[in-house]
C-alpha cells in the first residue's frame, strides 16, 4: 500500500509539473506574441522627442519588463528537463508538450523576439541620427537664409530711384554702374545660397 501511494504521489508530482510547464510556456508565448507588435512597430510622428521617448521605452523594456521574462524562460528549461529526468528515473514515457509549446517552439519565438529587439534599437539609433542630421541642415539653411535677407534688406532701397527723368547722363552711368556691381555681388552671394 505504501509503495502504491508513493507511485500516486510521484505521478501526482509529475502530472503537477506537466500542468505547470504548459502554464508557464502558454504565458511565455503569449507574452512574446503580445510584445512582437510593439517591436515591429515602425510608425512614428518625425520628431527627435517622439524617438527618444521609443528608445526610453525600449530601455524600460529592457531594464524591468524583460528580466523577469528571462528567468521564467530558465525556469521553464530547468523545469521541463528535471521532469524529464524524473520520468525517465521512474521508467515513464518522456513528456511531450503540446504542439507548439515544446523548448524549441520556446527558443524560436525567443530568437525571434530577441532579432525584433535589435531591429527595433537599430531602426530607432538610425531615425535618430537622421533627424538629428535633418534638424541640422535645417537650423544651417535658417542661418543662411538670415544672411542673405540681411544682405538683400537694404539692397532695395539702394537701388530705387524715383527721379530718372531729370537725371543726367553722370546719374545714369553711376546708376548702371551701381546695377553692374549689384548683379556681380548678387550672382556671387547666390553661389552661398
Amino acid at each position: 500500500a505504501k509503495r502504491i501511494v508513493k507511485v500516486l504521489n510521484i505521478n501526482r508530482g509529475n502530472e503537477k509539473m506537466m500542468e505547470d510547464y504548459e502554464n508557464m510556456a502558454s504565458d511565455l508565448l503569449d507574452w512574446i506574441n503580445k510584445t512582437m507588435p510593439w517591436l515591429q512597430n515602425r510608425n512614428n510622428d518625425g520628431t527627435l522627442n517622439d524617438m527618444q521617448k521609443k528608445l526610453d521605452d525600449l530601455r524600460v523594456y529592457r531594464r524591468s519588463e524583460k528580466p523577469p521574462r528571462v528567468e521564467e524562460k530558465g525556469m521553464l528549461e530547468t523545469n521541463f528537463n528535471t521532469l524529464q529526468t524524473k520520468l525517465r528515473l521512474g521508467n515513464r514515457p518522456a513528456y511531450l508538450p503540446t504542439e507548439g509549446k515544446m523548448i524549441s517552439d520556446i527558443n524560436r519565438a525567443w530568437g525571434n523576439l530577441e532579432s525584433a529587439e535589435k531591429d527595433y534599437e537599430d531602426w530607432l539609433l538610425t531615425e535618430m541620427r537622421r533627424m538629428e542630421r535633418l534638424d541640422h541642415l535645417a537650423e544651417k539653411f535658417k542661418h543662411k537664409c538670415n544672411i542673405h535677407e540681411a544682405w538683400t534688406s537694404g539692397k532695395v532701397d539702394t537701388l530705387k530711384t524715383d527721379d530718372q527723368e531729370k537725371a543726367t547722363l553722370a546719374d545714369v552711368l553711376a546708376l548702371k554702374k551701381k546695377h553692374e556691381a549689384f548683379e556681380s555681388d548678387l550672382a556671387a552671394h547666390q553661389d552661398r545660397v
